[in-house]
């Protein structure tokens, strides 16, 4: 593989499951702040993928929003142990890549703080040559700016963007860079499919081949 080839992972659905801590972390929020409101499943599924702000505006005030963040956050970042599991073969697929040489990194619309919580859980950190949170950016996914800021600090030409959203497939495409969708998104990969990334995987491991052949290109 080669050095200029980026691989460049989402977090949350990607490399770890979030899923119950996202869906425990805003039941505490708004049993609080909304006490009376019953969260579907429909709306659960929703909070995966948009950032904190975008989610609370559809429910609160703006004048509330940073308050709400930080409550949400203090019971995220403590609950990670609790309700956080890692994908099938995610570990191997980094040692394996990271020792074939690849610059490997993270681009989350989460905040990197909680990134690293996460990925220190599972000793992820030190695989990673960048970790890059929403506070990092002016522009979040599917906006290309987190991927492109990644790919010039690696001085990396050429990558692949590994995600479970559709706003991950588009801010890969957006890069101009090669896209992967994963099939274990609880929302369905059929509608990453109809983006029509380079790649849908199975399982981790998938992307080594794929990486393999096109970083030599």
């Amino acid at each position: 593989m080669k050095k200029d080839f980026a691989i460049i992972f989402d977090l949350d659905g990607t490399l770890l499951n979030t899923d119950l801590l996202i869906q425990k972390s805003f039941e505490h929020v708004f049993k609080r702040y909304k006490p009376d409101y019953q969260i579907s499943d429909e709306e659960h599924l929703s909070f995966l993928g948009p950032t904190l702000k975008e989610t609370f505006s559809r429910y609160f005030p703006d004048d509330m929003i940073d308050e709400l963040i930080e409550y949400y956050s203090e019971y995220n970042h403590k609950h990670h142990q609790d309700y956080v599991t890692i994908y099938q073969h995610i570990r191997e697929t980094l040692k394996t890549l990271q020792q074939k040489g690849s610059p490997l990194a993270v681009v989350t619309t989460k905040y990197r703080q909680a990134a690293y919580i996460g990925l220190a859980l599972f000793d992820l950190t030190n695989y990673f040559d960048m970790v890059l949170g929403m506070n990092d950016v002016q522009h979040v996914k599917p906006h290309p700016e987190g991927i492109v800021k990644v790919m010039q600090t690696l001085a990396c030409n050429r990558g692949l963007y590994i995600g479970d959203n559709i706003t991950d497939i588009m801010a890969g495409k957006n890069a101009g860079i090669y896209t992967a969708g994963v099939k274990w998104t609880p929302k369905g990969y059929e509608i990453l499919e109809k983006l029509e990334p380079d790649l849908m995987i199975d399982d981790m491991q998938d992307i080594i081949t794929f990486v393999e052949r096109v970083s030599e290109e």
